[in-house]
């Protein structure tokens, strides 16, 4: 797994490359922060897997994952509230260990979709088009990429939107697995020694 860092005209650009699949990190001209992944075919859905491989990577989906489960953004006053009244569309946006995000830039039927799953010691990231044929032709509904939207104001699941910019935020800080000086962690070191014997 690859990181690669840059800036463009709205700030930090952060790439992970895994083989032959790509994901960008960045913010748009909105203000708002994007998730692209690229797609190699005609299906209306990538995978991309996050490993222990790159360890603080991996450190930062599951502080993600932990904070939108447990809903660690405000009081308990609000934890309750959207737990039984669905504030902030909570019970859409995490369910059965699973978080999904319809992009904020179309309506729910229409829009993209991110799922993020836990599995063992994997996060899989799933990215879907909902609608192939929407009449959209831009960046958003390309025929090379899936690309999910986290608005900083409207977003539908919003505060929850607050995680994802704190997450992106940190990952300012990940270093590239190969670059020269990276100290390797523990994790890292066991996890490539497995992959080794597979």
């Amino acid at each position: 797994m690859k990181v690669i860092k840059s800036n463009d005209e709205f700030g930090l650009c952060i790439t992970i490359i895994e083989e032959d699949k790509n994901i960008i990190f960045n913010y748009g001209g909105t203000g708002d922060l994007y998730w692209s992944i690229n797609k190699n075919n005609n299906s209306d859905k990538e995978t991309f897997l996050i490993t222990k491989e790159n360890y603080f990577l991996y450190t930062l989906f599951d502080e993600l994952f932990f904070d939108i489960e447990n809903i660690n953004i405000f009081d308990e006053d609000y934890k309750t509230k959207c737990k039984l009244y669905n504030y902030s569309n909570y019970n859409e946006l995490f369910c059965n260990k699973t978080i999904t995000w319809y992009s904020d830039e179309s309506v729910h039927d229409d829009a993209n979709v991110l799922k993020i799953i836990k599995e063992n010691e994997i996060f899989r990231l799933v990215f879907y088009i909902q609608q192939k044929d929407s009449g959209c032709n831009d960046i958003f509904h390309s025929s090379r990429r899936i690309s999910i939207r986290f608005c900083n104001s409207g977003s539908r699941y919003k505060p929850f939107n607050i995680l994802f910019m704190k997450m992106y935020n940190s990952m300012n800080r990940i270093d590239d697995v190969n670059d020269f000086g990276h100290q390797i962690h523990v994790e890292e070191y066991l996890y490539n020694k497995k992959k080794i014997k597979k």
